[in-house]
């Protein structure tokens, strides 16, 4: 009697179930790898499926119980040279002083102080983002067997050698005139300065399917700043205190792998979402002030999101060429599906046009001969963000982006070391965006028509029509290119 395929229904169940609860859990952000890859190891681009060390405990942890065991460390430099100039403003929609006079009637008819109360014009810092920053990292990795093909350990760690944990706050809209008054690429820059520590574990089940499961580890931060103001006519003089809370937050991952054969490879990955949030309260104290009933202090609340990734759910396959004993290709593929409509950004607020929903696509291909491997990878990123027409300006591309690179076994001191070097460019493609009146959410008129001088009751001149301080008005045209390139040195264990 054939044996019959062990089924393994209760592996499968536990994982789904897994999958299902930890869909909703707070976590923290991993921009670097899905943006650059696995930069530790060949193909960064489909490394969830073509992984060949550390790199997978991210990417895809079942995978671990196949590879080789090894510890390995790196340095990968990135360049990113961000544009976005902005188009000339017309005539006629700049503010001027007389704004700080400016009052409205309510729809009573009643003068009331502006609801938004933006800045002369001629007091902003308006001007094109133009430049990049020179960002190195070090990256270790790790690939332990503990229990045979049964349970095998990795992780992967990205550091920032400069700024441990980069992240910039910005609104998207009318508001940034009130700071920097720029426009920056929303899914990149500071993004891309973040740490990454993610930890993975494998193991097979029958010898055609395997599971993995893991984790990205990041920092949430909440902070409380009392603030006692003794005289409210010289804010130059306060005294302050902060509590201060740095927690530990977690984006697990899960996947599986199928073997229909010994040169095919299938499998599937699931990352939750994943931000780095940080919250805090501000209790501003006055000498001799009359508080609302059952308050000491006026309380101001602000909720910060930086590095926000979404849901993610790939699917992909490799296939192995053998040429003949020591020779051989492998070509991989993946498809990404990414949940953006759920985005959250720096202000922890939702787009009011909310992003979309993309698929990213990724081939590579190596070449194995003896004891160097020749790879190349290829993938392509659609932008999330729709045509910014209205108030809101998050500057983003369309992305295609090439990874190449050669790995070699070393032998250095009777050492046995397998080194790579590898390099990749990113295209993101020119975009114009110009603003338009019929958006559902068009570029807010900060000056109303019936303005009036509160001091004399007449008209401010020039109210009529839109006024607007909107850094992104009437439009700009945005690109952009990352280079990375990087080396690193595997030992075997």
């Amino acid at each position: 009697m054939s044996a019959r395929p062990v089924a393994p229904p209760r592996a499968l169940s536990s994982w789904l179930t897994l999958v299902l609860i930890t869909l909703a859990l707070p976590a923290s952000a991993n921009p670097f790898l899905e943006t650059l890859g696995g930069v530790s190891g060949p193909n960064p681009f489909t490394a969830r499926f073509m992984a060949t060390g550390g790199e997978a405990a991210y990417f895809d942890p079942a995978l671990l119980p196949e590879l080789d065991e090894g510890f390995a460390f790196g340095f990968f430099v990135l360049s990113d040279p961000l544009e976005t100039h902005l188009d000339a403003r017309p005539a006629g929609i700049d503010i001027d002083e007389s704004v700080y006079n400016a009052w409205a009637p309510d729809d009573q008819g009643h003068l009331q102080p502006l609801a938004f109360r933006p800045l002369p014009s001629a007091q902003l810092g308006r001007g094109d983002e133009d430049g990049g920053a020179l960002r190195s990292y070090l990256t270790i990795g790790l690939v332990k067997h503990v229990i045979a093909k049964r349970l095998t350990l990795g992780f992967i760690t990205v550091l920032p050698t400069s700024t441990f944990q980069e992240q910039t706050s910005r609104f998207a809209d009318e508001r940034q005139q009130f700071f920097s008054d720029r426009l920056a690429h929303e899914l990149y820059g500071d993004r891309l300065g973040m740490m990454t520590f993610s930890l993975g574990i494998g193991g097979e089940i029958v010898p055609w399917l395997s599971w993995g499961a893991g984790f990205t580890l990041g920092l949430s931060t909440t902070t409380s700043n009392p603030v006692y103001i003794p005289d409210a006519a010289n804010q130059r003089e306060i005294l302050i205190t902060s509590d201060t809370g740095v927690n530990t937050s977690l984006a697990p991952h899960f996947a599986l792998t199928v073997h229909p054969s010994d040169n095919v490879t299938l499998g599937m990955t699931v990352h939750t979402r994943a931000k780095s949030e940080t919250r805090g309260t501000n209790r501003l104290k006055f000498w001799q002030y009359n508080y609302e009933d059952g308050e000491t202090a006026i309380v101001q609340k602000f909720t910060f999101v930086n590095g926000f990734e979404p849901l993610t759910i790939a699917a992909g396959a490799k296939i192995t060429l053998p040429v003949d004993a020591t020779h051989r290709w492998q070509l991989g593929g993946e498809l990404r599906w990414r949940g953006w409509s759920d985005y959250r950004d720096r202000a922890g607020e939702r787009p009011a046009q909310a992003f979309t929903d993309v698929v990213t696509a990724a081939i590579g291909g190596r070449y194995e001969a003896d004891s160097t491997k020749v790879h190349l990878d290829l993938v392509w990123a659609p932008s999330p963000v729709p045509d910014q027409t209205g108030r809101e300006n998050y500057v983003d591309e369309d992305r295609f982006g090439i990874a190449a690179g050669l790995d070699a076994d070393l032998d250095v001191l009777g050492v046995k070391l397998h080194g790579s070097i590898g390099v990749q460019v990113h295209r993101l493609l020119p975009r114009t965006t110009t603003k338009s009146d019929d958006s559902p959410f068009p570029v807010r008129d900060e000056l109303p028509d019936d303005a009036v001088n509160v001091l004399t009751g007449d008209p401010i001149p020039g109210a009529a029509g839109l006024q607007t301080n909107n850094p992104g008005y009437p439009g700009y045209t945005s690109e952009g290119w990352l280079f990375g390139a990087g080396v690193s040195i595997k030992v075997d264990l």
